[in-house]
């Protein structure tokens, strides 16, 4: 394929095309492509939006003064949770949930401390998230209307994922001198690291199957994505450490991982394998089998 071929697709946005003479494997015959809907933050406007696994059919979900970020779906894919900053940053963050649509936003957290990174159990009963309303950072839980607030770490953590069955979670654990991936069960017992200390592991996102946790791992401008068994053996990377790299999220089927890159939404196979951008601009990608239209 000739390069102003290339550029003409893409000028005329043929996006899936154009990731296609990006494939690692060089397959004549593309593979089965990803479907479902991400949900994502935009880098430049600081809102939640959602997209199609290919790229397609963007919705601007929130345009709340100030960021809304850190998107998390429901089991059944009809509702986000997020961090609300309309404040500012660190200003009162409060964790909010609204339909797939955008409508019935609800404010769960209303405290004044600062409460993050949402993370909607597979069973549909909790959401666990970071906050300092004990005057420190750690995770806590929450039943999904925003009631039984619970602390679970007393250990600095923030961005946690339900392991399927979800009995356990996987967190940042901002250690002395790193960030390590820690796991706990949900009743807060058997809080341990699952990652070396000496080098920065963060922002886990477990399998659907439960076997694996993918996690980026490296320095700020020189991050990769890497996967692990789930008890934290046979660590391997999936990306070139020198993309910046963060922010997996399981397809529902476990085939694909999206992630972003500089800023650009990017999807490959779940063995690092054919990895191509969507054509979107985004951060901190969460995936839903469903469709990106409410159902009643």
């Amino acid at each position: 394929m000739t390069s102003k071929r290339l550029l003409a697709m893409t000028l005329a946005g043929g996006l899936i095309a154009a990731g296609a003479a990006l494939w690692r494997g060089g397959s004549a015959e593309p593979p089965p492509a990803p479907t479902g809907t991400l949900a994502f933050s935009s880098p430049e406007l600081g809102d939640v939006f959602v997209a199609g696994a290919d790229g397609s059919h963007i919705r601007r979900l929130t345009s709340t003064n100030g960021p809304q970020f850190d998107p998390s779906f429901s089991p059944t894919g009809q509702q986000i949770a997020y961090r609300d900053s309309r404040r500012g940053i660190n200003e009162d963050d409060e964790i909010w949930v609204m339909d797939i649509d955008g409508s019935d936003a609800t404010n769960l957290t209303r405290d004044r401390a600062n409460d993050w990174s949402p993370s909607w159990s597979p069973d549909g009963k909790s959401i666990a998230f970071a906050s300092t309303r004990s005057g420190s950072l750690s995770l806590w839980t929450m039943a999904t209307d925003g009631s039984n607030v619970m602390r679970l770490t007393r250990s600095p953590a923030e961005y946690p994922s339900w392991s399927p069955d979800s009995s356990q979670i996987a967190f940042s654990l901002l250690s002395a001198g790193a960030v390590q991936i820690g796991v706990i069960r949900r009743d807060g017992a058997g809080e341990r690291p699952l990652t070396p200390i000496t080098v920065n592991s963060e922002l886990p996102a477990w399998s659907p199957d439960g076997a694996h946790i993918a996690f980026c791992r490296g320095f700020e401008g020189h991050r990769a994505i890497w996967i692990m068994n789930a008890d934290g053996t046979d660590a391997r990377r999936l990306t070139d450490a020198g993309t910046d790299d963060v922010g997996p999220a399981w397809s529902p089927d476990g085939r694909f991982i999206a992630f972003a890159r500089r800023g650009e939404l990017m999807i490959m196979r779940s063995d690092g394998s054919e990895s191509r951008p969507i054509g979107v601009r985004g951060a901190l990608p969460a995936w839903t089998a469903g469709s990106s239209r409410r159902t009643d």
